[in-house]
């Protein structure tokens, strides 16, 4: 790969530099002025690459979304099992990286305009049906034709996640990040031992009638 051009190298400047400034003067501190500051730019010329602050927040959602399906795919490209490939798309998710102190900033200011932002709500939409689908396909391997099943892990999965990382992010959660990946593996355990309890005596019923017409034969 080539160099960056000197937009997209300026660009990325000033994502990284939002990303610090909403960690350490908050979001609603991290004015243009500052961020173009850190990134060693004269506030003026921060036009040149985003119209406003809401674009510039956008540009440094859709970063961090980028960098966690990175690590998700190089997580997923090791995983040998169905199994192991949830875990994957877990540990991704609720790895020491999304829990890194400005990382965790950024996504709770984020969080916090959702509901406020169209722009911002769309990205949660995608963020979100990312998530299910990387679950869904595992899932769909592990539990082969049990899509309710599959359906209601996939929901339980996402929100403990969401959850789970949000009681770990804040300051006084309660909850150690590390822990975060073994309440969601024990759940996804037990998810997984239940549908595969419903899923014997439907099959046994499947072969019953079988079973009872060939006695009769016999």
């Amino acid at each position: 790969m080539g160099r960056p051009s000197l937009k997209d190298q300026r660009r990325l400047d000033l994502i990284r530099a939002c990303i610090q400034s909403i960690h350490e003067d908050g979001p609603e501190g991290a004015s243009l002025a500052r961020i173009a500051g850190r990134a060693n730019l004269t506030a003026g010329i921060v036009g040149h690459y985003f119209a406003d602050k809401a674009e510039l927040m956008e540009a440094t959602m859709r970063f961090l979304g980028r960098e966690l399906g990175r690590e998700t795919a190089q997580r997923l490209s090791a995983a040998a099992t169905p199994r192991e490939r949830v875990l994957a798309v877990i540990d991704a998710n609720l790895s020491p990286e999304q829990f890194r102190p400005d990382t965790s900033a950024v996504w709770l200011a984020f969080w916090g305009r959702v509901n406020h932002s169209p722009r911002l709500g769309h990205l949660q939409r995608i963020n979100t049906a990312r998530l299910h689908s990387n679950l869904r396909h595992a899932l769909r391997q592990a539990l082969p034709g049990q899509d309710d099943a599959v359906r209601r892990i996939t929901l339980g999965l996402s929100t403990l996640i969401d959850g789970l990382w949000l009681r770990a992010a804040l300051d006084n959660g309660g909850i150690d990040p590390a822990e975060t990946r073994a309440l969601a593996a024990h759940y996804l355990s037990t998810a997984l031992r239940e549908a595969e309890a419903e899923e014997r005596p439907a099959v046994a019923q499947e072969r019953a009638p079988n079973s009872d017409r060939e006695s009769v034969h016999d």
